[in-house]
């Protein structure tokens, strides 16, 4: 299956885009995919909601395969919080596949625009 979160950041990467910033809008669209899920709970099909939900988990796949690499820079700490979050939104996606509700989509949302914020805010 064709992945749109790698392959985004792939196209991104290569217009010289910052990475931070480049990760920040992927969240970003991320949350925003699942934000229009939540606001349009009643009329989203089970399809569509899996799409999101899909497009959401892969693009934690990248961060988390990007974060366990030997050259990458951040602090251990940083890179424990990171795989600790990725571990809750695989598991909270799983949950949520399994018994569809929006109020659990909201922590995927607060930590998606959370950490893009503070990717913006030190880029």
């Amino acid at each position: 299956m064709y992945n749109q979160a790698t392959a985004a950041y792939q196209k991104m990467s290569q217009t010289g885009v910052n990475p931070r910033d480049l990760e920040a809008t992927l969240l970003m669209k991320a949350a925003g995919k699942l934000q229009y899920a939540v606001d349009n709970w009643d009329d989203i099909s089970r399809g569509e909601l899996t799409d999101h939900l899909t497009y959401n988990r892969r693009l934690w796949t990248f961060l988390l395969a990007a974060v366990s690499e030997a050259d990458n820079p951040l602090p251990d700490a940083i890179k424990v919080n990171i795989t600790n979050l990725g571990v809750f939104i695989m598991n909270r996606t799983i949950d949520v596949m399994r018994a569809p509700d929006p109020q659990r989509l909201a922590s995927l949302i607060s930590i998606n625009r959370n950490i893009a914020e503070g990717l913006r805010g030190h880029g």
